[in-house]
């Protein structure tokens, strides 16, 4: 099976690679985006239990930058994002930028780009290879992909055991600063209640105590109305020390130490969910890695940080370094 040719093949739909597939088609290249996971968004993950909607991932997304801000405006008159809160007991003092979420969950935003995108889910990339002027990608399930720029955007370490099967001749230098990036580990359990929890409003509480950083009541912020489910994050201590530890363990941990915000709730249902790379420790310091030569591009939250916003400029950032070669 032969996937078309494009201009241009990003590997990985988080918010990076839609976001550059959005740019870039907006210049009227042709963009494929490929992924490995049955859906788009990455940690823009919205999870169904139990009737209820979870948000287990990115919990929210802030906007400081022109340019990102022109694309949230456009996600609020469309009825895709609205403002959560502004700020919680817990947060940061003075920072009262405006936390949107999606009106039904976090992946509303990643699925309402890639209505508009040429995206090829389930797609396991095995081997990438340069052919004098293009790549060719082949997958796991038989399909190959030829473009003549190649964009990956998944987590840093994950791009390099890609590239790793194209031969490429990385200087030592700039492989061993890229291996230096790292990431912390993330740990959620989603937890369903026969009750109302008491978390307070706006149902967004960071707690950055025991095992937990963060718990969010999905009723209050609106995704879940007729199930209470709360998403329940881990520090990373924690989800490194019981990364391998089975769900009835770690799961009942942290469901232990968020007890005190539902007293007398029943827990009717929770899952444990693994995230193998959450907050990037020490981003690169510019917005992507661009190689003119070689057609190929590095992008995401190892570059742009953290945040969502900060994923969404690496992917515009890659766009316009792209779009002026081809």
């Amino acid at each position: 099976m032969r996937g078309a040719s494009s201009d241009v093949l990003i590997v990985g739909a988080g918010i990076a690679g839609l976001m550059c597939a959005t740019e870039l088609q907006q210049r009227g290249l042709s963009v494929c985006v490929i992924d490995k996971g049955r859906g788009v968004g990455g940690r823009m993950s919205t999870r169904r239990i139990a009737g209820g909607r979870l948000d287990h991932g990115a919990q929210f997304f802030t906007v400081r930058d022109a340019r990102f801000a022109a694309f949230a405006q456009q996600w609020l008159e469309a009825g895709v994002i609205r403002e959560w809160y502004r700020s919680v007991p817990g947060s940061d003092s003075g920072n009262d930028h405006p936390r949107y979420c999606g009106i039904h969950g976090m992946s509303e935003v990643p699925k309402h780009l890639a209505r508009s995108l040429n995206v090829q889910t389930s797609q396991c990339v095995t081997s990438v290879v340069r052919d004098v002027d293009h790549w060719l990608l082949q997958t796991e399930q038989g399909a190959t992909f030829a473009a003549q720029q190649l964009i990956v955007t998944t987590p840093l370490p994950q791009a390099l055991m890609l590239m790793e099967t194209s031969g490429l001749d990385w200087s030592k230098g700039q492989l061993e600063q890229f291996r230096a990036l790292h990431y912390e580990q993330g740990l959620a359990t989603l937890v369903i209640l026969d009750q109302p929890s008491a978390v307070p409003y706006p149902g967004a509480l960071k707690v950055e105590q025991g095992p937990l950083t963060w718990i969010a009541d999905n009723q209050q912020k609106g995704i879940s109305p007729d199930v209470t489910g709360l998403t329940l994050h881990a520090s990373a201590a924690f989800a490194a020390q019981h990364w391998d530890s089975p769900n009835e363990l770690r799961g009942q941990l942290m469901i232990d130490a968020a007890r005190p915000f539902f007293p007398g709730a029943r827990v009717l249902e929770y899952q444990c969910h693994r995230w193998g790379f959450t907050l990037p420790l020490n981003p690169w310091p510019e917005r992507c890695f661009h190689s003119p030569d070689l057609q190929l591009t590095l992008a995401g939250d190892a570059f742009g940080g953290p945040r969502i916003e900060g994923a969404a400029l690496s992917g515009i950032e890659a766009a316009a370094q792209v779009g002026e070669l081809v």
